[in-house]
């Protein structure tokens, strides 16, 4: 099966302009995504899809392919869609352009667990021992999945609401989102074209427009920490965690 990787970065960020480029010791942030994805052994190729041409340069000096994008496209989504409708692929992976510690073992765990699920259109992945700071953080998103690891629900608020005021039995349900995306083409194709939901529309979490519309994600835990890169303090921990060889 045709799988490949698409890992959506443009260069405007509110809060860390540039942030593709920004550099965590001697590599750039794109680069340091691009060569932990590529240890994933199921994608046959790797791509940015960024809407700059300072990032294009900086992909293929080390190496790397990168497809231009329009700029005006709404979400990374919609340009991992448009690589996507170029290529003759039957799984897609969205790999967060932000994301340079994410394990290529939890890439292989959700493209393997959309494999095994037919049932499913999309798989994502959480990561469990949420922390109560997580829970009270809306930064951090939280998924809620059923007795077949399917996902119920994302919030940015802290679910379940405990009623009885009691500590939930451990391990907490609530997982913490990964913002990895593994989609079968033909679906990823037509969700860009659904118009946005309500729930949507009130959380800013494009993932409920999949459940809103009746269909199945498929989760995958795991218990590998990661860090997404938002602002200059996430680049200085991310620099501790390459002195230390994180993985």
């Amino acid at each position: 099966m045709n799988i490949i990787g698409v890992i959506p970065a443009r260069f405007s960020s509110t809060r860390l302009p540039g942030k593709p480029l920004k550099k965590i010791a001697d590599k750039t942030l794109i680069r340091r995504v691009y060569e932990n994805a590529g240890e994933s052994r199921f994608l046959a190729k790797l791509i940015v899809a960024t809407d700059d041409e300072r990032i294009r340069q900086e992909v293929e000096s080390f190496g790397g392919k990168a497809v231009l994008t329009p700029s005006d496209l709404p979400s990374g989504t919609d340009r991992v869609a448009y690589v996507a409708k170029d290529e003759p692929a039957e799984i897609v992976v969205n790999i967060q352009g932000d994301e340079p510690f994410l394990a290529p073992s939890v890439i292989d765990d959700a493209v393997n667990a959309l494999l095994q699920s037919p049932e499913c259109v999309v798989s994502t992945a959480g990561r469990t021992n949420i922390t109560e700071e997580e829970l009270s953080d809306p930064n951090v998103v939280k998924v809620l999945t059923n007795c077949r690891g399917e996902a119920i629900y994302f919030s940015r608020q802290n679910i379940p609401f405990v009623r009885d005021d009691k500590t939930p039995k451990s391990p907490h349900p609530a997982l913490v989102h990964i913002g990895l995306y593994v989609y079968r083409r033909d679906f990823l194709l037509k969700f860009t074209s659904l118009p946005v939901t309500r729930l949507e529309e009130l959380e800013k979490l494009e993932q409920l427009r999949i459940i809103e519309n009746g269909y199945r994600i498929k989760v995958v835990k795991t218990d590998r920490a990661s860090l997404g890169i938002d602002t200059p303090a996430d680049l200085q921990q991310a620099e501790k965690m390459v002195q230390h060889d994180f993985r």
